[in-house]
């Protein structure tokens, strides 16, 4: 672990068998390379988010799920964002104002996700006219979906803001018509990854499946409820409990979950691991990101079935929560998979860069050997920013 003064320490990574530059981190696996005992599997590295390295795999937080591609300060707003929508729906619920409330249920979240592309600078690293193109097939599919299948589909999500959820209804619709509109939504992302050619991030597959399950779940919403608008300003006789658990279930945990499933399925089909590394195993990866997807398309159709069972609402709402939270960590779960085993950029381990999460200067590697973000955790924009304009290490001076 010894080296010149003027060169970078270096110190044996267990895993790797290599000597890489001295830290917490390996910066070419990113497992720990401290000796403390660490929290979790190692194979998952739990304690130490890819995506947001102060934060714990297992913990169900919106933002660093939703929005991966951005450091910790970067959060912020965004997280004013949900917690503004969540107001909203609250506030629309108590006033009685239905349209307002339809209107913040179904574009509340995927407008937070565009303005994510946007600060994020996502957008730039795909082309404007895929981003387009997904948008449009996805707000197709869903409105044609609620048209096609019609008072069966608003039935099986149970979330028509006039009649309430409990309701008895079939069994079939509650699994049937939630499991078509789930496979339906993946469409989108498989026409754009059969059209998009390399180079491809797996964090690409994420944004265009998070993206397209968003605009999914929001077009079919206002398809589903778009009668509601000609049925007055206010809704004097619903119930304000009603109402609140409606636009919960229709704003936050519906799309959500759909993003979950969505952005799972995109990152499984854009996945490209390490075969130059005889630890690395890139079939087993993507396998555990499709088997990731499923579940969370089990539980989204677990919950539309238990819709039909006509439980009081705030048991309801309680399931759909836990449902949600769930579908979140499985969608960390995969993130931290995919970004810990997929093909890296070039390493130059000799080049420093600023790693944007804990802002010290390290070498550009995989993995910040300082707080364990994985560096592709970022925009190809930012980090080619970052590399075209490189911090310069200053010597150290004798005797300081």
């Amino acid at each position: 672990m010894t080296a010149p003064h003027d060169e970078v320490p270096t110190m044996e990574c267990s895993v790797c068998r290599i000597d890489v530059p001295a830290g917490a981190f390996c910066g070419y696996c990113g497992d720990h390379l401290a000796s403390e005992p660490t929290r979790g599997p190692k194979w998952l590295r739990g304690d130490t988010f890819g995506a947001a390295p102060g934060e714990s795999v297992l913990l169900p937080s919106i933002a660093s799920s939703l929005f991966p591609h951005l450091p910790q300060r970067s959060r912020i707003p965004f997280r004013v964002g949900i917690a503004l929508v969540l107001l909203g729906l609250v506030a629309f619920s108590v006033a009685k104002l239905p349209a307002a409330l339809i209107t913040v249920a179904a574009l509340g979240l995927p407008l937070l996700f565009v303005l994510y592309l946007v600060e994020s600078q996502v957008y730039r690293d795909l082309a404007g006219w895929l981003l387009v193109l997904t948008g449009v097939v996805s707000a197709a599919l869903g409105a044609g979906w609620i048209l096609l299948t019609g008072e069966m589909v608003a039935r099986a999500y149970g979330v028509p803001m006039a009649t309430g959820l409990a309701i008895h209804h079939l069994m079939r619709e509650g699994i049937a018509i939630p499991t078509g509109a789930m496979i339906l939504m993946l469409v989108p992302i498989v026409l754009v990854r059969l059209m998009r050619s390399k180079p491809r991030e797996v964090l690409d597959g994420f944004v265009v499946g998070a993206f397209a399950a968003l605009i999914f779940a929001a077009a079919a919403t206002l398809t589903r409820l778009a009668p509601q608008f000609a049925a007055g300003l206010l809704a004097y006789s619903r119930p304000i409990k009603g109402l609140i658990v409606e636009a919960g279930i229709c704003g936050l945990t519906i799309p959500l979950t759909a993003a979950a499933a969505g952005g799972l399925f995109g990152m499984a089909l854009w996945f490209r691991g390490q075969t130059t590394n005889s630890h690395e195993h890139p079939g087993r990866v993507r396998a555990a990101l499709l088997g990731l997807t499923v579940l969370v398309l089990i539980l989204h159709v677990a919950v539309g079935a238990a819709d039909v069972m006509g439980w009081p609402q705030l048991s309801m709402l309680g399931i759909h929560v836990v449902m949600t939270l769930l579908s979140l960590v499985l969608l960390r779960i995969g993130v931290q998979l995919a970004l810990l085993h997929e093909v890296p950029d070039p390493i130059d381990e000799h080049a420093p860069m600023l790693c944007p999460h804990c802002e010290h200067v390290v070498p550009d590697m995989a993995f910040c050997p300082a707080c364990g973000a994985a560096t592709r955790a970022s925009s190809r924009v930012s980090r080619r920013q970052r590399r075209e304009t490189r911090p310069v290490r200053q010597p150290v001076a004798e005797g300081s």
